[in-house]
């Protein structure tokens, strides 16, 4: 069974220190962080994009997570029963920072020790903090983080302390496939508060590691954690310094908008805050700002001087080309060879994850080759803009296509009509903005326009020429799942060359 507060501590229920000492301790172990792809607990490497900002609730649930005993004779619950409700706030100021605050309450009843207190209704302590990126690659990254607990608490909730407390620290995964693996470690800085009774609640070291699997890709995505901590003063030794708990659960995103987090979890070891069991509720609002409209990159043209006494005969002043009209609703069509696209499609940042906006623009695109069955091969080509070495833009344009790829094939589009292909920095479609002192504005503009994925038609069905055989079902070639793909029209007939007439030759 798990035992939360198996020390001293409470080894005696008329102590003046260890009222203090309940009355400035937070027993929380998996506060949440309210970061994108991340649990309870522990911090994430993932990062939106600028702008956007995560309003968030979550709704926990403990049962006993601090116990009294006397040496080793449990004597009951402090606090037996607690809901607490953490509201975040976090928003992503630039591509590798972004800040954040966290206010928790709670509602704690059923506690079998009045005497040490535990019941009620107050808040905990309120945080703020941030967050930088630190690496970024398609398989490892690295975030630091650190945020201030201020004493806000309500004494006697044991929800914070009384002094204001650091915790700082770094997190990295390693990214394979739908497989993420996130390691956290952190510590947190606190003035000591000894009980005399072999207990110190001291500063601690932290460590996370948690194991995330996207069942469908942008939709849904399971996790699982363990979560760890341990007091310097006493490292490893005394049981309620070294809590250990574990939390599984799933994270779903039924609009690219809104994002659920169900979780549930226990105590694995004796030690404060671990309880018998834990379930988490959570709901996250997601505002991302809109791409920035594409700013004009133009260069001052050289005056010419010209004499009064010559007269040129009026010319009407060329006009720019109106940009192309789209349909309500329309987010792909073919033209010439191209299958174009109203939107550009979003990854996050450095990293070959589509993002959920741009899942109506590939369903677009799925249905434009449902509808033209005639077209047989599409080259989906990745571009990349100039920041960054010429490998790793590669790399990046590469996978980016190929993601796309998988996720056409998983709607239903046949794999033998896909291909793809990197084609980095090479060729860009905006040019460098003009010397002098260009606009960040303006810059920024040019590298957008070059990080675009290109979808050319390169074979379609001639006339007389025979359908391949598909069938009506395929195989998804990375994991083997069937898909139903739509059934292929009849051939279309070859031209037929009428004969000469006699009055002809």
């Amino acid at each position: 069974m798990v035992r939360t507060v198996a020390l001293l501590v409470f080894a005696t229920l008329v102590s003046t220190r260890l009222a203090y000492a309940g009355d400035s301790l937070d027993i929380e172990i998996a506060r949440p962080t309210f970061s994108p792809d991340a649990m309870p607990g522990f911090e994430s490497t993932s990062f939106n994009r600028t702008g956007t900002w995560r309003l968030g609730l979550q709704l926990q649930y403990d049962r006993d997570p601090l116990l009294l005993y006397k040496f080793t004779d449990e004597v009951g619950a402090v606090v037996a029963n607690r809901d607490t409700l953490y509201l975040g706030l976090a928003w992503q100021a630039s591509k590798r920072l972004g800040f954040r605050v966290i206010l928790p309450a709670a509602a704690q009843w059923g506690t079998d020790v009045p005497a040490l207190a535990g019941d009620g209704v107050g808040l905990g302590d309120a945080s703020g903090g941030f967050r930088v990126r630190v690496i970024d690659t398609r398989n490892l990254n690295l975030a630091a983080d650190a945020d201030l607990l201020l004493p806000t608490s309500t004494q006697g909730m044991y929800m914070g302390e009384r002094a204001v407390r650091l915790n700082a620290g770094v997190a990295g995964d390693l990214v394979g496939g739908r497989m993420r693996l996130v390691l956290g470690l952190h510590t947190l800085l606190r003035p000591p508060v000894d009980s005399q009774y072999d207990f110190v609640l001291g500063s601690e070291l932290s460590a996370s590691l948690g194991l995330r699997y996207e069942v469908w890709p942008d939709k849904a995505t399971l996790q699982t954690a363990l979560l760890g901590r341990a007091g310097y003063d006493h490292f490893l030794a005394t049981p309620a310094e070294n809590p250990l708990a574990w939390m599984t659960g799933l994270a779903v995103l039924p609009r690219k908008d809104v994002q659920i987090d169900a979780l549930v979890g226990r105590g694995l070891t004796a030690g404060y805050g671990t309880p018998q069991f834990r379930a988490t509720l959570g709901v996250t609002y997601i505002h991302r700002p809109k791409p920035a409209a594409a700013v004009a990159v133009v260069t001052q043209a050289p005056t010419v001087f010209v004499p009064e006494d010559i007269e040129f005969d009026p010319v009407e002043e060329p006009k720019a080309p109106e940009p192309p009209k789209w349909a309500e609703g329309e987010l792909a069509r073919v033209e010439a060879q191209q299958i174009v696209i109203r939107d550009p499609i979003q990854f996050e940042l450095g990293t070959d994850r589509i993002l959920l906006e741009s899942e109506p623009t590939l369903r677009a695109i799925a249905k434009v080759l449902a509808d033209k069955p005639q077209i047989l091969d599409m080259v989906i080509e990745g571009h990349a803009s100039e920041e960054g070495s010429f490998i790793y833009n590669y790399d990046l344009s590469l996978t980016r296509a190929q993601a796309i790829n998988r996720r056409l094939v998983e709607v239903g589009v046949h794999p033998a009509r896909l291909s793809c292909r990197g084609m980095g920095e090479t060729l860009p479609v905006a040019p460098p903005p003009s010397a002098g002192a260009p606009t960040p504005q303006a810059t920024e503009a040019a590298l957008a326009l070059n990080r675009r994925v290109v979808f050319h038609i390169v074979h379609q069905l001639a006339p007389g020429e025979a359908w391949p055989e598909y069938g009506t079902t395929t195989k998804v070639p990375w994991t083997g799942d069937e898909r139903a793909v739509a059934p292929l029209p009849p051939p279309i007939p070859a031209t037929r060359v009428p004969e000469p007439k006699e009055d002809d030759e």
